[in-house]
């Protein structure tokens, strides 16, 4: 089904609060083989949500609302939805004794408008709030399937779980994704070595993303299975990986620092005139197995006027290795535009360089990715 979100409430728009509700129910509905194709939120005000209401009624398979289902006078959403649908609402006795039991089991006096939160619309199929109290409601109009469910994601979701999905779990597609992360390259350049396969996309479809200091790619399939779809992409991520996958450290959620400190199997210390440490700390958060002893902030007789940078990289190297006692080391140091990280083992000394822009934020920030992706090269 072609699926809207509308989710209702001022303080969405005022930004006090992200619209997590959205994004957990595209992607439950997703992996089910649904089609989620617009996200609404519109303020506590009945006009313009009956003027989205009319729009996405014409438009979708199935309307989903969040918020506006309590007991206060902006709690709008179903006496809207109600009137556009010309229906009524009526008390559904079962509701109204939840939440009249509620109250009792509080030791607490249930005020008049708390009763609102029972009204459904005539003729829908009420789904039970076993967190709080206001229910949802499911009812097909003219071909349509409206539901209504509570904007507080505690109740939100086991709502969405159990009691709306059984009526969406008929289709017989599912939707599967699988994130490849990128760092050390530009969006640009990523598209351009892959601008073929993204013209010829077809399913799976192939989304280019950049993110802070990095660049993902989502490979979406649909079939008639997770196996299926996982068969689907792999392919389209073998040839993806053939021309970029220099710079690719791995799926989904892993991180660049969870990546070298996975395939990182020997002690390990840093020499840091670059990142201010903050290589170091991303690292040690990843470091699930010990191996990062330690690390040095840069000092000026490491850096030597009358010998080579790779020589001065491999003294600084060498000192932390035998600092921390460590079987492997690496360094890095910057000299005008260039951050040169050297990878020590042993007797075998390896550099590799970069181009990054000077300032200080830049410098510091940016050049931890490309510095990670090298590390991890270096020990593939």
């Amino acid at each position: 089904m072609k699926v809207c979100i509308i989710a209702v409430g001022s303080e969405l728009l005022l930004g006090q609060i992200a619209n997590t509700n959205a994004q957990y129910i595209s992607r439950v509905l997703n992996e089910a083989g649904h089609h989620v194709l617009e996200h609404i939120v519109v303020g506590d005000n009945p006009e313009r949500l009956a003027r989205v209401t009319k729009r996405a009624l014409a438009q979708y398979d199935a309307i989903i609302f969040t918020g506006g289902l309590g007991p206060t006078k902006d709690d709008l959403t179903k006496q809207t939805v109600a009137e556009v649908m010309g229906k009524e609402l009526v008390m559904d006795q079962s509701a109204l004794d939840y939440i009249e039991s509620y109250f009792v089991a509080q030791d607490r006096v249930m005020t008049p408008n708390n009763k609102q939160q029972a009204l459904v619309i005539e003729g829908s199929q009420v789904l039970a709030n076993r967190v709080g109290m206001a229910p949802g409601m499911y009812v097909v109009y003219e071909d349509t399937h409206v539901v209504m469910i509570p904007g507080p994601p505690s109740e939100m979701r086991p709502m969405v779980d159990n009691e709306l999905m059984p009526h969406f779990a008929q289709s017989n597609q599912t939707i599967f994704s699988e994130v490849l992360r990128f760092c050390g390259i530009g969006e640009s350049q990523v598209e351009t070595e892959l601008l073929d396969l993204i013209d010829a996309q077809t399913n799976p479809t192939i989304a280019p993303l950049a993110g802070k200091h990095e660049v993902t790619i989502r490979l979406t399939a649909s079939g008639k299975d997770t196996e299926a779809c996982k068969a689907l992409i792999e392919p389209i991520k073998a040839q993806i990986l053939e021309r970029v996958g220099d710079y690719y450290y791995g799926s989904d959620d892993l991180t660049p620092e969870q990546a070298v400190m996975n395939r990182q199997s020997a002690s390990v210390a840093v020499y840091d005139a670059v990142t201010d440490g903050l290589l170091h700390a991303r690292l040690k958060q990843a470091d699930t197995c010990h191996l990062l002893k330690g690390y040095m902030l840069h000092h000026d007789s490491f850096l030597q006027s009358d010998v080579t940078i790779e020589e001065n990289l491999r003294i600084a190297a060498m000192f932390v290795q035998s600092l921390y006692e460590t079987q492997q080391a690496v360094s890095l140091l910057a000299v005008g535009q260039t951050v040169y990280v050297g990878f020590l083992d042993g007797s075998q000394f390896d550099v590799k360089s970069f181009k990054m822009a000077t300032q200080r934020n830049l410098m510091r920030d940016r050049s931890q990715n490309y510095v990670l992706i090298e590390w991890l090269n270096w020990l593939k």
